[in-house]
């Protein structure tokens, strides 16, 4: 039946909302201009204050993008977790907003957990996990919140819409909401009972009562304990899945980091909720950055056919050196997806990602052992090789003994980084055509280097104490162009205007064709 929701109930929501997100916002604007800006992005999202992690949700609304991320805004550590939002016209100026969800009911108590962002009859609908700690058990529900603004979000009057995981699931998160056709589908992370990564599938005619449909993929054993923050898409006649997993064992140098992000590519039957003939495996499973901090990527269509890309520039158990400083991590740049004739996704910076460029610093070619300072924290390096040879390598050094290195090694076809410690190399194979071409992007304390057309790409944080040097090493000359890039994050802006009339509007014309779940 058609179920209204009813004024008074809105009222209430409205107004334990607003108490959540009030408090929020207040704690923010008392603390944040004390905070320390040694290693602060310019160009990256990032808190005003406190913890960032995984992208929550990413999608357009209303002539904007909407990124959603995991966020704790009392200190730079893990704790119970609101989803932060920022919104952009153009992919790299971004506004905060206030938080979309606070965890204030009872299914959701210890944090709202990563899902789905997405947009059906003209509402911004949100899923997400709830988390409840108790008797040193997790206990985990997935849930929905909808705005007809963009800005503040009701949460549904019958959450949870999945209250339970099925039988014999462990972890039960992050789920990812997509329809097709006449359909609704809602993949989630799993962990089976024997300790395998598992993805299972819900099905659902109305987005708010779902079905338990099956298994869509499960680890073969060598894949990891714990699969989640998955992701799925068509591209090209092709099925690319992406998830996180925990638990994969380092081979040779690959799976260098502690969890890892990557993909398979299949094709999906809808019919029996399945990929066709695919074993998802290591010989299978292919990451998609190989720096040190990148986990749990999240994707949206554009408007003009793209296929976007977000991450957390992160990992756990990193040393999060800004954590002191009462904020912690940032997100990836917005990066362009492309399937390769190989069957490999390839990475770019999202084209709109030139509009950053401020002036230009440098632009000269450079022998080995030639260098120039950087002179600025926030700069983007295009670096091309005059030819290849047996080595090509360049260095951001800072002090005497500091230093991140870039190096493509023809004799043995690979690319690698160095950041100096314990466990600080990163290579991937790599055999580019007639030069080395790098785009490379410094901001704060993280460095994304993009190799060839993006066939290889490592995202690491690294902090510099003292101003970059940018030297050459290796056996051919580099021509290098260096832009100094602007601000593009805002941390201090206005809060959205008109926001009453819209607050009005969408509890008079909340509505959900729906029964309750029981």
């Amino acid at each position: 039946m058609e179920l209204y929701v009813l004024l008074p109930w809105l009222c209430v929501v409205f107004l334990e909302l607003t108490s959540g997100v009030a408090h929020v916002e207040a704690h923010v604007t008392q603390n944040k201009n004390a905070l320390k800006k040694k290693y602060r992005p310019i160009y990256h999202i990032s808190s005003p204050k406190g913890w960032v992690s995984d992208p929550t949700g990413f999608t357009f609304f209303k002539r904007q993008y909407h990124m959603f991320f995991q966020y704790h805004p009392y200190d730079g550590s893990w704790g119970h977790i609101n989803w932060g939002h920022a919104v952009s016209m153009n992919l790299i100026d971004w506004t905060h907003f206030p938080p979309a969800i606070t965890p204030k009911e009872y299914y959701e108590m210890h944090g709202c957990q990563s899902g789905t962002a997405l947009v059906n009859n003209n509402y911004l609908t949100l899923f997400y996990t709830g988390t409840v700690l108790a008797d040193n058990e997790t206990f985990q529900t997935q849930n929905l919140a909808l705005s007809a603004d963009g800005v503040v979000f009701q949460k549904y009057i019958y959450n949870p819409i999945i209250r339970e995981a099925p039988h014999g699931v462990g972890e039960f998160r992050n789920p990812r909401v997509w329809r097709f056709r006449n359909t609704w589908y809602m993949m989630i992370g799993t962990t089976s009972r024997e300790r395998n990564g598992k993805l299972i599938l819900y099905t659902s005619g109305d987005m708010f009562n779902w079905k338990l449909d099956g298994t869509i993929a499960e680890s073969m054993g060598d894949m990891g304990y714990m699969w989640e923050n998955p992701d799925m898409f068509e591209m090209d006649g092709q099925h690319i899945l992406i998830f996180s997993a925990r638990g994969i064992k380092s081979e040779g140098y690959r799976f260098r980091n502690l969890y890892q992000t990557g993909y398979v590519v299949g094709h999906f039957d809808y019919v029996l909720g399945q990929f066709e003939d695919l074993e998802i495996s290591t010989a299978t499973f292919i990451e998609l950055d190989y720096g040190h901090d990148f986990y749990a990527a999240k994707t949206m269509l554009a408007r003009d056919g793209r296929r976007l890309l977000i991450a957390w520039l992160g990992m756990w158990e990193s040393d999060l050196i800004e954590s002191k400083d009462g904020w912690a991590s940032m997100l990836t740049m917005v990066r362009e997806l492309r399937l390769s004739d190989s069957g490999r996704l390839t990475m770019t910076p999202v084209r709109e990602i030139v509009d950053l460029r401020a002036e230009i610093l440098e632009d000269a070619w450079y022998r080995p052992g030639e260098m120039f300072y950087a002179g600025t924290k926030s700069f983007e390096l295009i670096v091309n090789s005059s030819a290849i040879v047996s080595f090509v390598g360049l260095a951001l050094e800072w002090g005497a003994e500091h230093r991140y290195s870039i190096g493509y090694h023809a004799d043995h076809g690979h690319v690698s980084v160095d950041r100096g410690g314990t466990d600080g190399v990163r290579i991937a194979e790599w055999s580019p055509s007639g030069f080395v071409h790098w785009r490379i992007f410094v901001d704060g304390s993280s460095i994304e280097v993009f190799c060839g057309e993006g066939e290889v790409v490592f995202s690491s944080r690294i902090y510099p104490k003292k101003e970059i040097r940018v030297r050459v090493s290796g056996d051919t000359q580099l021509h290098i162009i260096q832009y100094r890039l602007r601000r593009s994050i805002g941390h201090n802006n206005k809060k959205p205007t008109k926001r009453n009339k819209k607050r009005t509007k969408l509890i008079k014309k909340f509505k959900i064709d729906s029964e309750p779940n029981v």
